[in-house]
């Protein structure tokens, strides 16, 4: 199918690739939170890692989800992703998001030789500990908790006042008159 254009807009082309400046193992670790690991399940934009080392970051347990794109179907971004199950990948995440400037292939072949990624490895390199955040489900946080429930209450209590001035008052004047 070929491109058309329409109200300046292009149709039916493939989404662009994503711009990104030279992605390195150090311009991952810029970022804040990044793991190494290996694709062991992948379902569209979505995938399970097996996190060998957690680089920086917070813990991360030893089986992690990663959203690598848009979720919503029929929907594509530049900044996509689709991890290969069995690839080994250096990945930058915000919570349990990751893009395409966010993201290495590890091997030979890969973005970057295992060499490459030794000789980039952080001292402080750490292992994936069990009972840490999976990514994409953390915990609750309780003050969050407390304050959904704190705005139902605000909205009932709302409901009950509202309910109250307009019933009719005992001796029929109107509300709010003595």
């Amino acid at each position: 199918m070929a491109p058309v254009v329409v109200g300046g807009a292009l149709l039916g082309a493939a989404p662009a690739a994503a711009s990104c400046a030279e992605v390195t193992p150090a311009s991952l670790l810029d970022g804040g939170e990044v793991v190494l690991g290996t694709a062991v399940e992948v379902d569209g934009h979505r995938a399970v890692l097996d996190v060998e080392e957690v680089w920086s970051g917070p813990d991360r347990a030893p089986r992690s989800r990663v959203v690598t794109g848009e979720t919503s179907p029929d929907v594509s971004s530049s900044g996509d992703v689709e991890l290969v199950e069995g690839e080994r990948y250096l990945v930058a995440l915000r919570g349990s998001r990751t893009d395409a400037c966010s993201v290495l292939v590890v091997g030979d072949g890969g973005d970057v030789t295992t060499a490459e990624l030794d000789a980039a490895r952080p001292a402080d390199v750490r292992a994936p500990v069990e009972g840490a955040d999976e990514g994409g489900h953390g915990p609750v946080v309780p003050l969050a908790a407390a304050g959904a429930g704190g705005a139902l209450a605000a909205v009932l209590a709302g409901v009950l006042v509202l309910a109250v001035r307009r019933r009719p008052r005992a001796d029929g004047a109107p509300r709010g008159l003595r």
